[in-house]
């Protein structure tokens, strides 16, 4: 499916370094229009606290469809540090708040360094199909 990706960056709480950085992509498809706008919100109050995430190097987010499929595209120094995020309290409150208001992909990779352009060139081979095997809306 071809479509034009438009995201916004925002800054994480570390500067980049050099070596491998760790990137996780969630795709996610909402179920009804109408959860279109509290899924949304959910993800901006995440995005705004972005800056205070340990571990963090930066995030995009981007929406289409009409906002029905949201995807974030997140870069980390570790994945150890993806992994406290994801259990972080205000983590497990949104995945519980929407667990049935959509469908949710997830994948993750190591990316040989933090080249923002290269990391966004391999979540688009992703997010339109074009690695075997990594599932997508």
């Amino acid at each position: 499916m071809p479509f034009k990706l438009n995201a916004i960056w925002k800054t994480g709480s570390l500067a980049p370094r050099s070596g491998p950085v760790h990137v996780s992509m969630n795709d996610y498809l909402i179920h009804r229009f109408r959860d279109v706008p509290r899924v949304a919100r959910a993800g901006f109050r995440l995005r705004r606290r972005w800056h205070r995430t340990e571990g963090a190097l930066g995030l995009w987010f981007a929406s289409f469809r009409a906002g029905r499929r949201q995807v974030s595209i997140s870069v980390w120094r570790t994945p150890e540090d993806l992994r406290q995020f994801v259990r972080s309290p205000e983590h497990l409150r949104i995945m519980q708040e929407f667990r049935d208001a959509g469908a949710l992909y997830t994948n993750a990779w190591t990316a040989e360094c933090f080249d923002p352009s290269l990391i966004w060139q391999q979540a688009v081979v992703r997010l339109r199909g074009r690695i075997a095997g990594v599932p997508h809306h």
